[in-house]
């Protein structure tokens, strides 16, 4: 049976705008190589200062967490209220937690190794990365939160609508991905496990990821620098540089908005950009999850829509319950010497705070009163 046919004109129409898009970004780095230049050696501290630092050692430690069987074993803690609300098995908890906790790629990658090691199949894969891949919580709070907002009550509200808005996108899109019936669908093998060979594995495979997660942050750096330069020739409203920002690169989008007259505005971008997470972010996810013969359609609908329920949540948040927030003269700062403490505590606090969430929805479900709604949901679905 031959496969669908593309018309000429749809291939014409397609390789057009491809080539013209690359074009356009040729000359535009072409035309702006001195800037380019000073933004990628920005880019380059970024990734020394902050990016390796924040997510090198989470990436050892994912993956030796996957490769020992640990993330399966400690899995099964969460699988009743993971399954509950995505529709995913044991292994799904293992990614949602790491992915919240340390950040994207985590996520992705815990994800994907997974999925090389058969505890997941393709259609899971699709299905957890549209919910699994969020912003750290050291990052939201002490980076947006404490020093782009000055308030670390801000960062701390912030993390709580990503988590929110991630656990909303999830559950929803358990209708369109059918859950799996069982707990155990593939067999895993750990009898011969190896710590030393794991650890160099563990090390080397990181290694690899970290380079291709710094190539992208120095050339989107690069790209939005020459974006800036050019936008700054036209009278262009602030709050539309900044989305354009937001929409390639999320730290570069977050710096525009906390410039931005306005609480209200400020907070409801970030969380947008927070939601969106950055064209960047989804080019080091499809980097990490390549050549695993899934589609990231979902998963680029699922960003779209966290971004606006993100956006949602904290509009609600700051207007209706928090709104002493939007007029908050105190600030809380973060000094420089307080950071990787900082960092830690608040990993350790949003780890402490899923796992808190997640046991009160397991206790719930063994509850006598919701034993039978919960099997008519497994039934179903």
């Amino acid at each position: 049976m031959e496969g669908k046919k593309v018309s000429p004109l749809k291939q014409f129409n397609l390789g057009t705008l491809t080539g013209a898009g690359i074009l356009a970004i040729f000359l535009l780095v072409l035309c702006s190589s001195d800037i380019a230049i000073e933004y990628m050696k920005k880019g380059l501290r970024l990734c020394a200062a902050t990016v390796i630092p924040a997510l090198f050692p989470f990436m050892i430690i994912s993956e030796l967490i996957v490769s020992s069987g640990i993330g399966i074993r400690v899995s099964k803690i969460f699988s009743k209220p993971m399954r509950l609300i995505f529709g995913v098995g044991e292994s799904g908890a293992a990614v949602y937690i790491l992915g919240a906790v340390c950040g994207f790629p985590i996520g992705a990658r815990t994800a994907a190794s997974m999925y090389d090691r058969g505890d997941i199949s393709a259609r899971e894969l699709e299905h957890i990365l549209t919910f699994s891949n969020n912003p750290g919580s050291a990052f939201v709070i002490s980076a947006v939160g404490a020093s782009l907002l000055g308030n670390k009550k801000l960062g701390i509200l912030l993390y709580a609508c990503v988590i929110l808005s991630s656990l909303t996108v999830g559950a929803f899109g358990k209708l369109f991905f059918k859950p799996a019936r069982t707990q155990k669908v593939y067999q895993i093998h750990h009898d011969h496990f190896s710590f030393t060979g794991s650890v160099t594995g563990a090390i080397q495979s990181s290694a690899l990821s970290m380079l291709s997660v710094c190539a992208y942050v120095v050339f989107f750096s690069a790209f939005v620098g020459c974006i800036g330069a050019l936008l700054s020739r036209f009278s262009l409203p602030d709050e539309l540089i900044a989305s354009i920002f937001g929409f390639f690169e999320l730290s570069s989008g977050a710096s525009a908005a906390s410039a931005l007259d306005g609480n209200m505005r400020k907070i409801i971008l970030c969380a947008l950009f927070l939601g969106w997470s950055g064209l960047s972010v989804h080019f080091q996810i499809m980097s990490v999850c390549a050549n695993r013969n899934i589609s990231f359609k979902p998963y680029f609908i699922a960003k779209a829509a966290q971004s606006i329920l993100c956006a949602a949540f904290a509009c609600i948040a700051v207007k209706f319950i928090f709104p002493s927030l939007l007029s908050c003269d105190h600030t809380v700062y973060l000094q420089k010497t307080d950071v990787p403490f900082g960092a830690l505590s608040l990993t350790f606090h949003a780890l402490f705070a899923i796992t808190v969430l997640c046991a009160g929805i397991k206790m719930i479900c063994s509850g006598k009163n919701f034993k039978n709604i919960i099997e008519k949901i497994k039934k179903r679905y």
